[in-house]
This record gives C-alpha cells, sequence and structure tokens, in this order.
C-alpha cells in the first residue's frame, strides 16, 4: 500500500476523498489550482470530521490526527511523493488527459494513477500517459466518506495487478470496491442513475408535476433515499450536465440529450448544494462555507 496518497481537485469529491483516505491512517497531499480551493475543501473536511466525532463514529482524537495527515498544496509537483493519486477534476475529457499527461510525468513508474470521473473512458484518459497499465477508475459517490461502494473501472489497457492493487487499497479505505470489467460511457452506476433524472426533467417540464411531489413520490412511494433533484442537488447540476453530455455525445442516442431546463439552471449559475441554489434552496449552505 502507498504510503503517501495524492489527490488532485478539490472539490466536493476530492476533499472527501482527501478525508476517507486520511482517515484510513494515509498521509494525503491534496492538491488544487487555488488558496481559496484548498480553504473551501479544508473546511469542508473539518466539518465532516467533527461530525463524525460528535456522532461517536470515530474518537475525537482521531478527527484531529486526520485532519493533520492532509497537506494542502497548490504545487502539482509535490504529488511526486505519492505511490497513488485519484484525480477528481473537472468531469471533462481534455482537462483530464492534461493532468493526466503531468501526472506521468511526475510519479516513478510504479505509481497507480486513477481518476474519480463518472462516466469519462478511462482508455481515453490512459492514452495520455505511457503507463496505461497502471491507470483505473475509482468512482467513489457523493459524498465520499459516507457511500460504501466505488466503482473499480478497468481500461483497455489496465492490468489484472493494477486492480487488484486498487482493490486492496479501496478495501483500506474501508470501503467495497465493484469491479466494472467494461469502459463504457457512463459504466454502471450513472447508466442506472441518469435515465432516473432524465425522466425526472423531463416530467417536470412538462408540468407532469412538481418537483417536491416528484422526490415524494420517489422517496415515500419506491422507497429511495432521496429524490431524483435532491439527489442532482447533491451530485452539483454542472456535474449532472457533464456526465449526461458526455454520455449522449458518446452513444449518439437521443434519450439522452441533456434538457434545457438543466442547461438553463447550469448557465444561471445554480448548481446545487455547493452554490447555495439548485432545484432547492439552501441559505446559507454553500460549499465550503
Amino acid at each position: 500500500m502507498p504510503g503517501t496518497v495524492g489527490v488532485l481537485g478539490t472539490g466536493t469529491m476530492g476533499a472527501g476523498i482527501a478525508q476517507v483516505a486520511a482517515q484510513a491512517g494515509y498521509r494525503v497531499l491534496a492538491c488544487d489550482v487555488s488558496e481559496e480551493a484548498l480553504k473551501r475543501a479544508r473546511r469542508y473536511v473539518q466539518k465532516g470530521l467533527e461530525s463524525f466525532a460528535r456522532k461517536g463514529v470515530i474518537p475525537e482524537e482521531d478527527a484531529e490526527a486526520a485532519l493533520g495527515r492532509i497537506r494542502w498544496t497548490t504545487a502539482v509537483e509535490e504529488l511526486s511523493e505519492s505511490g497513488a493519486v485519484i484525480e477528481a477534476i473537472v468531469e471533462r475529457v481534455g482537462p483530464k488527459k492534461e493532468a493526466f499527461a503531468a501526472l506521468d510525468a511526475l510519479l516513478p513508474p510504479e505509481a497507480l494513477l486513477l481518476t474519480n470521473t463518472s462516466s469519462i473512458s478511462i482508455t481515453e484518459l490512459a492514452s495520455a500517459t505511457k503507463r496505461p497499465e497502471r491507470v483505473c477508475g475509482t468512482h467513489f459517490f457523493t459524498p465520499p466518506p459516507l457511500r460504501e461502494a466505488v466503482e473499480v473501472v478497468r481500461g483497455e489497457e489496465t492490468s489484472d495487478e493494477t486492480v487488484e492493487r486498487v482493490r486492496r487499497l479501496l478495501s483500506s479505505f474501508g470501503k467495497l470496491s465493484v469491479v466494472v470489467e467494461k469502459d463504457v460511457p457512463g459504466f454502471v452506476a450513472n447508466r442506472l442513475l441518469m435515465p432516473m433524472l432524465l425522466e425526472a426533467a423531463r416530467l417536470l417540464e412538462e408540468g407532469v408535476a412538481g418537483k417536491e411531489e416528484i422526490d415524494r413520490l420517489a422517496t415515500r412511494g419506491l422507497g429511495f433515499p432521496v429524490g431524483p433533484f435532491q439527489l442532482a442537488d447533491l451530485i452539483g447540476l454542472d456535474v449532472t450536465l457533464d456526465v449526461i453530455s458526455y454520455v449522449h455525445a458518446e452513444l449518439g442516442e437521443p434519450y439522452y440529450a441533456p434538457p434545457r431546463l438543466l442547461k438553463n439552471m447550469v448557465r444561471s449559475g445554480r448548481l446545487g448544494r455547493k452554490s447555495g441554489e439548485g432545484f432547492y434552496r439552501y441559505g446559507g449552505e454553500r460549499w465550503g462555507a
């Protein structure tokens, strides 16, 4: 197991992954482009650990120790110390390939290059490196400290050894690995989830039912823990739009065309919980606030 885990990108997912790794006892290097992004992420992790301590999930001293194991940096060069780096930047092909090329040049040959992408081809991201056999998808779910399962997605050249190393790493995080054998757009989880979000948005656009009624039927009728609009706000409407747009472009199926409602909300800056407003309003409950 790597002594140090790097996390590139400290939005809601990256910050949560950094917390998970630190709680598991790893030294963590959390990297982002700005000090402000790192401050928001640190506040998020600190609040999460304090909440766990208050609820008795972990002792208070363990929460403090976990926070102390995270080094926050804007210098991507520092990630060269990592035995594995988990990329968690914007859900777009171009920036991710640039990040993978940069990481490939920095990290020792045996280091793992992992991506938290929820939809993008692992094979395509691996093509930006000289070690495609050591590139693998590790799709955590929102929020990472609370969700048990992680999709482990093979690229075309991902080796069996890499998959096994990733499974051991995730097991040490306390996570359950679910291996996805084929590199398809959206993998498994989002191929199940996105149709529900698409249908919910279409029903709302058509005036069939209000968002509260749709969410209420999903939770109190179908038994889901949260409704589709509540979930979209939690994931982030920008991330949801990126995922749907990518799957639509890759599959070429009209069914996956992003709803205009979703596009307009993202254009107006209504991104969900992290912006304070999405399908619902969250007052001062902004990401990292």
